[in-house]
């Protein structure tokens, strides 16, 4: 008995330095658990918008073009706007971020891809692709974005976006340009927040890729 019972006193201090291990897994677990619950009710969740533009057919008379294929270029901008952070401007020269929405696509690619759609709707090419493409075009539509950001008043009564870009048409041949053309919209939102900007940009935009084939066309004249 006598060296049975230091064998058996070893064995229980192991088995209850086990159990308080184990003991402090748990516990650590929970913790890990709480914290993240914590994080998750204290940070809300980014909220994305998308450029949905409502699908418009104009019907053009220019016939020129008719026999050409056109190339819509990779649209250049500054670094900000191949970012899907949404900014906005005050007091005409500060640029801040919103901090629960952005874009679930840069407006630089957004504005790539609704280009080469309007293009192709106005039925004055005979063939239009994007920059991805590596088929072979007679013209190139190269395009610089050059502002894409919503504004507020000093004293946040009032809000604007406004889209600036310039236009160039680029004979692909001789890389001889035949037409350029600058546009700018400016229109005002119906609620000063990342919501309202969005819907004001959708509608913006929709003038910009309007008066892009206006111009498109008296180039095909």
């Amino acid at each position: 008995m006598k060296k049975i019972l230091p064998t058996y006193s070893l064995k229980r201090k192991r088995l209850q330095k086990l159990q308080e291990r184990d003991s402090m897994k748990f516990l650590f677990i929970v913790v890990v658990f709480i914290f993240l619950g914590g994080c998750s009710i204290n940070n809300p969740a980014v909220k994305e918008y998308r450029i949905h533009l409502e699908p418009k057919t104009v019907t053009y008379d220019s016939q020129s073009c008719k026999e050409k294929s056109l190339k819509v270029g990779q649209v250049f901008s500054s670094s900000s706007l191949l970012s899907h952070r949404m900014k906005y401007m005050k007091d005409g020269y500060s640029e801040f971020s919103f901090t629960q929405s952005e874009w679930a696509q840069s407006p630089n690619k957004a504005l790539s891809a609704e280009l080469v759609k309007s293009v192709r709707s106005s039925g004055l090419f005979s063939s239009v692709n994007s920059y991805k493409s590596r088929s072979r075009s007679d013209l190139i539509l190269e395009t610089n974005l050059e502002e894409f950001i919503q504004y507020f008043s000093n004293d946040n009564n009032s809000s604007f976006v406004n889209i600036s870009l310039s236009l160039s048409l680029v004979e692909t041949g001789t890389s001889k340009v035949l037409q350029t053309k600058y546009i700018s919209k400016k229109l005002g939102t119906k609620s000063l927040d990342a919501q309202g900007g969005v819907k004001a940009f959708n509608e913006a935009l929709s003038g910009v890729l309007k008066e892009s084939n206006d111009w498109l066309s008296e180039a095909c004249k």
